[in-house]
């Protein structure tokens, strides 16, 4: 299954954000905080006279967009809780959605950490009506906040409640694991209540893996040494951070992990990236595990989206690969793409594989294809299937889609058909769904 990790509209923002934050610990001028504030504010307080005389506002004819905050060159500035308020509030009333990138990002550079939760706080409590790009720049800020202060951070984030929480307690956690990994370490393990600890811990992982992807890598480890849940998420996180550095460094990396349930998951996800920009490459890269079970899943993934452009070529792949788990998920995927694009010539290829798993993984797959088109046809194909238990599923999920479309004509094949008991019941089972609502 295809899925997409990275919002593009957030991750430009992101970026734009992380060379901000990058500013943090620089000082071109050589001045002292309270040298630079000074300065600032004699700037501004000049600006102002000579805007006073022209006759303009503060707001006007600064070279930012009307209502646009103040900042002075590109040299880190200081501000007051007062003044961060206030300069968030004008970076939002900004329009133009270039202009108010570029200004948030001088925010960011301004951001301390006395005043970065003046910057949340006006941030969270501005006018809906400004609040377009809030969910980017809100997780900028937070994760700001954690790396300039992680400990009043995560205090801030433990005020929340519900949904806002978690979102907050996972950017201030990556900042402050980015800037200084033994203390977010130390704070998380510290979290008695496991559930709470199993939610928190990845942020910890993100900024780890922001900062140092060997240890981010060797956490996760412990962790899945340990028994702790969901460590697979974890390991996509260190992945997705991986995978910025290009395929070839992700590629190695991944070669490099033992052989397990771990490296099974970077394997997907790398193989997903690579399938993507070049299939055949990719295919090549996967054919060495071909024999390892951990490895189904990013040979499925490979599959898929080669079929999807070039369904004989994927198919020549899979029939080259070992018999086993890896290539029976492979000719599933490839004959679902297949039959998406052309259901007959995929058809003739599964009504010429040999009977045995492989064989019924990809009837499967095309009876869910065929479904759309002729679904009593499908019907038929599901159950010519030989394994009991996919031949029974596979038959249920292809009546239920039937009933879904068409649920007369699905009910009249049902009242003149003698279906086994147990497709039946399956049938009408109430479908576990997950929190999107699709099926499983």
């Amino acid at each position: 299954m295809k899925r997409d990790f990275l919002i593009h509209g957030t991750w430009v923002l992101v970026a734009v954000g992380a060379f901000a934050i990058g500013k943090y610990d620089s000082n071109p001028s050589g001045e002292t905080s309270s040298d630079q504030s000074a300065g600032t504010k004699g700037a501004l307080a000049s600006s102002s006279k000579r805007k006073a005389a022209r006759g303009e506002s503060d707001d006007e004819g600064d070279g930012t967009a009307k209502g646009g905050a103040n900042f002075t060159g590109g040299n880190k500035t200081s501000f007051s809780s007062e003044e961060m308020s206030d300069l968030v509030l004008k970076t939002l009333a900004i329009t133009d959605p270039i202009e108010r990138q570029r200004q948030f990002a001088e925010l960011l550079a301004s951001l301390t950490a006395e005043n970065a939760e003046a910057a949340v706080k006006a941030l969270r409590e501005a006018p809906r009506s400004s609040r377009w790009g809030w969910g980017q720049e809100y997780s900028l800020l937070t994760m700001a906040w954690g790396r300039l202060n992680g400990p009043a951070a995560v205090a801030f984030a433990n005020g929340l409640e519900g949904r806002t929480k978690e979102w907050t307690m996972g950017t201030v956690l990556s900042g402050w694991a980015s800037e200084d990994p033994a203390a977010a370490i130390a704070h998380v393990e510290g979290i008695e209540d496991n559930e709470e600890r199993s939610r928190w811990t990845n942020g910890l992982v993100s900024g780890l893996a922001r900062h140092d992807i060997a240890k981010a890598t060797d956490y996760v480890y412990n962790l899945a040494e340990n028994d702790a849940p969901m460590t697979d998420r974890y390991m996509d996180t260190v992945v997705r951070q991986q995978l910025t550095q290009g395929l070839d460094a992700a590629t190695a990396w991944t070669d490099s992990l033992p052989n397990g349930e771990l490296k099974g998951s970077a394997l997907e996800r790398v193989a997903d990236e690579y399938a993507r920009l070049n299939p055949a490459d990719a295919a090549t890269w996967v054919t060495q595990y071909a024999e390892q079970d951990f490895a189904t899943n990013a040979i499925g993934e490979i599959s898929e989206e080669w079929a999807e452009r070039d369904p004989v070529a994927a198919i020549e792949w899979t029939e080259s690969l070992p018999e086993g788990e890896g290539r029976r998920r492979a000719v599933a995927e490839a004959v679902s793409e297949w039959a998406r694009e052309d259901l007959t010539e995929a058809g003739n290829y599964v009504s010429n594989l040999q009977p045995g798993a492989e064989r019924d993984s990809a009837v499967s797959s095309y009876a869910r294809r065929m479904v759309n088109e002729n679904p009593e046809v499908a019907v038929e194909w599901a159950l010519s299937i030989q394994g009991e238990e996919l031949r029974q599923e596979s038959t249920a999920r292809t009546v239920r889609e039937w009933r879904e479309r068409d649920p007369a004509a699905a009910q009249t094949f049902l009242d003149g058909t003698q279906l086994p008991e147990a497709v039946i019941q399956e049938i009408n089972r109430p479908r576990e769904q997950n929190r999107w609502g699709r099926d499983r």
